[in-house]
């Protein structure tokens, strides 16, 4: 027997070190690679996403066009799920449905088949509401948007009222669409206002006559989660009416069981899930919030195509869409539905869609105002700046907003030299001057004003709907991006006592509805419980008044 050595202890400690030292390279995460091919053809699919389900920070792989791909999986290791999924296109030959599969890390030459979305639809089709199956998984989801006016759009008492006139007790009075337009004639509301029901016959529901679940539902979930594709070629059709795609896929699935969305990595089963980026971009807000009078071409909504126009609509960190605005990140990590992983804050969206909130306005819209004494006269000047992704104010034509210059002295107001008026529509149609009519006091007007015949027939009318719309009669919509500049100035009394103060009071508001509207219809509040008038900024100051020389009397100031 050989005697036994022993090794100096430098030895085993250098040994040690160089485990130590070893260590990393050998517990070394190894990429993941392989390719992707269509089920039925075994062809190679190029371009499409490969991600660990729920890890957005570990980045994503493409497929090139041999359909191969290489994951790195920087900081993980063992079995992970793997999301592959082609990007829905409506115009491709063939989509897919997004595959989930476990894999571990250095595995090679992995083949992943995506199984081919059914290319025909259900005939038979009748979409399902919301609380039938979507409430069962994506509760929380659910209770968002019950809150939302989303969830209100096909019984929203002021569309009842200008359509039918019995959505509120006074709703009969003034414009009702049904009493003034011909019998087949169907105004195309409920296009939008209830989607689920109108698309089954584009074009063909009468908004007063909306009876089936998913109808009443609104714009409910399967209203957007079911739309394929709109055609940006198309952009100001009416919804249905051909420019939004809606797949009601028929296979051996229930049909509403097919949804699209913007993950590429969610669970395969119950729900047969499409990678739609359109989730993710305005586009898809254009399906309803971009059209135009389909017989004269007259706007109606533009918020797509202003926010094309807006700063925000650029490649990087500084750009903004609807969804970042109106679909917030949750606060924290979560679920999206029962089951499956718990996602980052930034896989999360919200989905109360809150839109024109007194907080939302005063946030996204600047006033300021600089007041001083010119000689004989009181000069303001004002700018008003949208910082929102649209103009101000945007949406249905009905909105408009109002610059207020009030100025007095010992409380009545002082006559003013320069600077523009507000226009006819801030005042109703009542006669005389009532509290909130505003028409001809110093101001400015932010509206867009539509004219035509109603029914096309009688005396041209503006303001009017867009159904009824054959123009623009003016359009004073602050662009997004955009500071409004203006000068007003006011004549300062003779001799006025030394101390007397000047009150200026410079409110910006923002109403939901025309002024002779609402106070026709007898409108207090929005369907939603908000006020018809907000408040968006106010300034209020007081000058004390420098006595001014005779001589500055009847100087020709010229307001510069």
């Amino acid at each position: 027997m050989r005697p036994r050595v022993s090794k100096p202890r430098w030895l085993w400690a250098a040994v040690a070190a160089l485990i130590w030292l070893l260590l990393p390279a050998a517990l070394a995460l190894a990429d993941i690679s392989g390719w992707v091919v269509d089920d039925s053809s075994g062809e190679p699919l190029a371009g499409a996403l490969v991600s660990v389900q729920a890890r957005p920070e570990l980045g994503t792989a493409l497929t090139g066009a041999d359909g191969r791909f290489t994951l790195p999986l920087p900081g993980l290791s063992g079995a992970l799920n793997l999301g592959v999924a082609m990007p829905y296109d409506m115009d491709a030959e063939h989509n897919y449905l997004i595959r989930l599969l476990q894999a571990f890390d250095g595995m090679e030459d992995l083949q992943i088949t995506l199984f081919r979305s059914p290319e025909q639809d259900n005939p038979h089709y009748l979409p399902i509401p919301a609380h039938w199956g979507c409430n069962n998984c994506h509760g929380n989801y659910y209770q968002q948007w019950r809150q939302s006016r989303h969830a209100g759009s096909a019984v929203n008492e002021w569309v009842r009222d200008l359509y039918s006139g019995d959505g509120t007790p006074g709703g009969g009075a003034g414009y009702v669409f049904r009493n003034s337009h011909d019998p087949g004639d169907t105004g195309f509301c409920a296009a939008c206002h209830a989607p689920l029901q109108d698309v089954l016959t584009p074009g063909e529901v009468y908004f007063d006559e909306v009876s089936s679940p998913a109808g009443l539902d609104g714009v409910t979930c399967l209203a957007c989660h079911q739309i394929a594709g709109v055609d940006a070629a198309n952009i100001n059709a009416l919804h249905h009416l051909g420019k939004t795609q809606h797949r009601f896929p028929q296979a051996h699935v229930a049909t509403e069981m097919f949804v699209w969305g913007p993950l590429a990595d969610v669970i395969e089963t119950p729900m047969q899930a499409h990678y739609s980026p359109l989730h993710s971009d305005p586009l898809l807000c254009a399906g309803c919030h971009q059209y135009e009078n389909p017989v004269t071409g007259a706007p109606g909504q533009a918020t797509y195509t202003e926010w094309l126009a807006s700063p925000y609509n650029v490649d990087g960190p500084e750009r903004r869409t609807c969804q970042n605005c109106h679909m917030e990140k949750e606060a924290g990590p979560g679920y999206v539905g029962n089951g499956g992983p718990l996602r980052p804050a930034s896989q999360r969206s919200t989905h109360r869609f809150i839109g024109a909130t007194p907080q939302r306005l005063s946030e996204n819209i600047d006033l300021r105002v600089t007041v001083e004494q010119r000689g004989a006269h009181l000069v303001i000047a004002t700018e008003v700046e949208n910082r929102c992704g649209h103009n101000f104010p945007t949406g249905i034509d009905i909105r408009n907003a109002l610059l207020v210059v009030d100025v007095r002295l010992d409380g009545q107001p002082l006559p003013q030299t320069r600077g523009p008026v507000l226009p006819f529509w801030a005042s109703d149609d009542v006669p005389g001057e009532q509290p909130g009519d505003y028409a001809g006091w110093p101001g400015k007007g932010y509206a867009k004003v539509l004219e035509g015949r109603i029914n096309g027939q009688g005396e041209v009318v503006r303001p009017v709907l867009f159904i009824d719309a054959e123009g623009v009669h003016s359009n004073t919509t602050l662009p997004s991006g955009h500071t409004d500049h203006n000068s007003f100035a006011f004549a300062l009394p003779l001799k006025a006592a030394p101390g007397t103060v000047a009150e200026v009071d410079v409110r910006l508001l923002y109403r939901r509805a025309w002024r002779a509207l609402a106070v026709t219809k007898g409108w207090t509040q929005t369907p939603g419980g908000m006020p018809v008038e907000i408040q968006v900024q106010r300034h209020q100051q007081s000058l004390p008044l420098v006595p001014v020389p005779d001589r500055l009397f009847g100087d020709g100031f010229d307001g510069h």
